[in-house]
């Protein structure tokens, strides 16, 4: 039998912690959380969803979240069982599909200042005031609308295991869409360019080939689409300050996209 469960903490990610480094995670429990600051690109049961500053998401149970990308995270999370809630009746926690919303404005500081006073009062046990919160969050949910298809596609191909990086023109042609197009609807999707995302998922695969010594640096550089293992090198060092040998030895201490 599932344990009654009912939280909220402080989301922080900093340091040098990798996407690959955090092992994918499946909780029995509705979770969620909201970005004061910053983004994460996770992939929930294969969807891949951006969430950004002001957006609220909520995971239901038993759901399988990769996180792929993130970048100066900053906000809340936590997660709840129904026979924790005040209400359980709301049908946002009838739906098998993560939900995510977007408060803006002067929306979004009063959900920052809601949820920083509930963890206060989660710190200091009073259940009867987070359960209270939590009903008007639950509230104020509606049923996410549908992903647009080509960038959902592009960020599944890009972020592929293991898979070696292509150019803008290539995912294009495989999404069968002119580059101008997959440049233009994936920055209105995603607030980033196709090049964008390609840098960031190449940067993530070199970290990560980068820690096997066996592999050498023209392996990695290739692995990770660009042939020219000194072009590579003046990629890696710009987006991360060190050399990709510096890197291997040392760990990252230098700063990243």
């Amino acid at each position: 039998m599932k344990s009654s469960f009912l939280t909220v903490r402080h989301l922080l990610v900093e340091g040098y912690t990798e996407p690959h480094q955090i092992e994918p995670y499946c909780y029995p429990v509705f979770s969620y959380s909201f970005l004061l600051e910053g983004e994460v690109l996770a992939s929930i049961d294969g969807k891949n969803i951006l969430i950004s500053a002001g957006q609220f998401i909520l995971v239901p149970e038993n759901k399988t979240i990769v996180v792929k990308h993130f970048k100066g995270c900053r906000g809340f999370t936590g997660g709840f069982t129904l026979d924790e809630l005040k209400d359980s009746s709301y049908p946002i926690l009838r739906t098998r599909e993560p939900v995510l919303q977007s408060f803006w404005f002067d929306d979004a500081v009063f959900m920052g200042a809601l949820l920083k006073r509930m963890m206060v009062a989660f710190n200091e046990k009073d259940k009867t005031f987070v359960r209270s919160g939590m009903d008007l969050i639950l509230s104020q949910l509606r049923p996410s609308g549908q992903v647009a298809a080509i960038p959902e596609k592009f960020l599944q191909m890009v972020f592929e295991k293991e898979h070696t990086m292509f150019s803008v023109a290539d995912y294009a042609q495989q999404l069968q869409v002119t580059p101008n197009y997959l440049n233009k609807t994936v920055k209105a999707h995603t607030h980033r360019t196709a090049i964008d995302w390609i840098e960031i998922a190449r940067l993530n695969l070199a970290k990560k080939l980068l820690k096997d010594n066996e592999i050498p640096i023209a392996d990695v550089a290739r692995l990770s689409g660009l042939d020219d293992q000194s072009y590579f090198s003046r990629f890696f060092k710009k987006k991360t300050g060190l050399t990709p040998s510096q890197y291997r030895n040392n760990g990252d201490k230098g700063h990243s996209l």
